[in-house]
């Protein structure tokens, strides 16, 4: 999943690099054609965002999925809730009051409309209050989304309480194709509604059933399945050229996609590959700060090839650009993110916090009674 996870980080790197150098770089020009092909597959890189919504609702739903069909144990609630809330929410504060600290410094003093978009992002509630993304950290806008599926999880994994295998399916899939017919008559009038779980819903639901599939499968690997994915991800960049084939076919094809990184020998080779499972797994702090290192770093590297054809102009401002966001994002990483990856490290530093309290109470208490032991 970490391979997999690599990919999706890098579309959407990808994307807000192409879309720095389109705005800021004068060396980066377009013919009387239009963007050329590596142009127009970046510029679809945002696309990444719902790779990632099909791998958080296949690794949320696996272990209610086990336990329904596979006779795992129960998933505890209260552990759930409180995973999420620890593994996820202290990066994601630091980083925001970290960003809200550089604006008003850059800004030279704070701006009182910005606090009020720092507190509907703090909340997760952005996207509903003001229809946009928060202008605050501008990546927010998925997370809240994934917040509202962590909250629904319990109840949508409810769907493997369902035996018969065909009618789960049959549900999951119908689901797909009632939210994707919804969304292409009902969002495009109502922002709000777009930004939300009912605008991709589909792809937690694609997680849902690889989930499914993974947990029926013996797994044995095929190279037909290489050759479906050799295939299928070129393919993808031109289905995702067109916004009906898009709404229609993208989670499909996704499906698809993730059974063959499971099932071909070659590209399950290539996505266990440590290089990338090792950028894949700091993805969420790459995805909090990216765009920041390439507003820093860019614009001293956009002057470099610009010589250069537009498609070899992009790979070298993507190789100059992307090594710095790995090491920044690398030294983020572990100084922030690996920490909380620990699953006991609240109770570890609540037991920590309570032994220095008392001990200091102790220490004090101590003190007074010397000092009125001492006097006459």
């Amino acid at each position: 999943m970490d391979g997999l996870r690599f990919v999706a980080i890098a579309m959407v790197v990808s994307f807000h690099l192409n879309g720095y150098l389109m705005a800021k770089s004068y060396f980066y020009e377009h013919g009387p054609a239009g963007p050329d092909w590596l142009c127009r597959s970046a510029m679809v890189g945002f696309h990444g965002v719902e790779l990632f919504f099909v791998i958080s609702g296949f690794i949320l739903a696996l272990p209610f999925a086990a336990h329904r069909l596979a006779e795992a144990p129960a998933v505890n609630l209260r552990k759930y809730y409180v995973r999420r809330l620890t593994r996820l929410e202290p990066p994601y504060f630091v980083t925001i009051f970290l960003l809200i600290f550089l604006t008003v410094v850059m800004r030279q003093g704070p701006q009182p409309a910005l606090f009020s978009h720092l507190a509907a992002s703090l909340a997760y509630v952005h996207n509903l209050i003001y229809g946009a993304p928060s202008t605050v950290i501008g990546v927010a806008w998925s997370l809240e989304i994934e917040v509202q599926f962590y909250l629904l999880v319990p109840l949508l994994t409810l769907v493997f309480a369902i035996r018969s295998a065909l009618w789960r399916r049959s549900l999951l899939a119908g689901a797909v194709f009632l939210t994707v017919a919804s969304q292409s008559v009902f969002l495009q009038h109502h922002p709000r509604c777009a930004l939300s779980i009912l605008g991709y819903l589909q792809f937690f639901l694609i997680g849902f059933l690889l989930a499914d599939l993974f947990l029926a499968s013996s797994l044995r690997r095929n190279f037909y399945w290489d050759l479906i994915a050799f295939g299928g991800w070129p393919l993808l960049l031109l289905l995702l050229q067109s916004r009906l084939l898009t709404l229609w076919l993208f989670p499909w094809a996704l499906l698809v996609l993730y059974c063959a990184a499971f099932r071909g020998r070659c590209v399950n080779h290539i996505f266990r590959n440590p290089w990338l499972t090792a950028v894949g797994g700091m993805c969420y702090s790459i995805y909090l700060i990216h765009y920041e290192v390439i507003s820093a770093v860019a614009r001293f590297t956009k002057p470099l090839g610009r010589g250069l054809p537009n498609p070899l102009y992009l790979l070298a401002q993507f190789a100059l650009v992307g090594t710095p966001i790995v090491l920044i994002c690398t030294i983020y990483f572990l100084l922030l993110e690996k920490p909380c990856m620990k699953r006991d490290w609240s109770q570890r530093l609540w037991q920590y916090s309570s032994d220095k309290f008392l001990r200091l109470r102790n220490l004090n208490g101590e003190k007074v009674l010397r000092s009125g032991l001492s006097r006459p």
